[in-house]
């Protein structure tokens, strides 16, 4: 029961939570918050669909790259950090670089910062225990010698 509920509910809220951290990391660094009483009314909302927008963006980008990274640590149990933080800082690097005419030091490391965000947040809700529905074997001494 617990594998199932690993695989219906911690890891795609796992990847859900890391889609936010990224886009957070994506959109601080450019956001100009408006101080004091004059600030607009709606921008707190309009902050907000910004966010939900790049989780979005972030959610499908990832989506079969990560995907196909947690299958193959839930198979064979990579449950490292510096595994998970290095394919986020690899991915990160790889989305800032492939785009042609990205040339922004800023925007480049705020995808770098973001893919680390990302592996970070999805390791600590569910990459720490991949591997861990599947049955250890038994370690089964070698037979006598004649």
């Amino acid at each position: 029961m617990a594998q199932v509920l690993r695989f219906l509910f911690l890891i795609p809220i796992g990847f859900v939570l890391a889609c936010f951290a990224a886009s957070f990391a994506l959109l601080w660094p450019f956001v100009d918050l408006p101080s004091g009483a004059s600030s607009p009314p709606g921008v707190w909302l309009e902050l907000s669909v910004g966010f939900f927008a790049q989780a979005a963006q972030v959610g499908t980008l990832a989506l079969v790259p990560w995907g196909i990274f947690m299958v193959l640590t839930e198979a064979l149990g990579w449950r490292s950090l510096l595994v998970h933080a290095g394919t986020g800082i690899l991915a990160g690097f790889a989305a800032a670089r492939i785009p042609p005419g990205a040339g922004s030091t800023a925007l480049e490391t705020a995808m770098i910062v973001a893919g680390l965000a990302f592996a970070l947040v999805y390791w600590l809700v569910a990459g720490h225990g991949a591997g861990t529905w599947r049955r250890r074997r038994a370690a089964t001494p070698p037979p006598p010698r004649p």
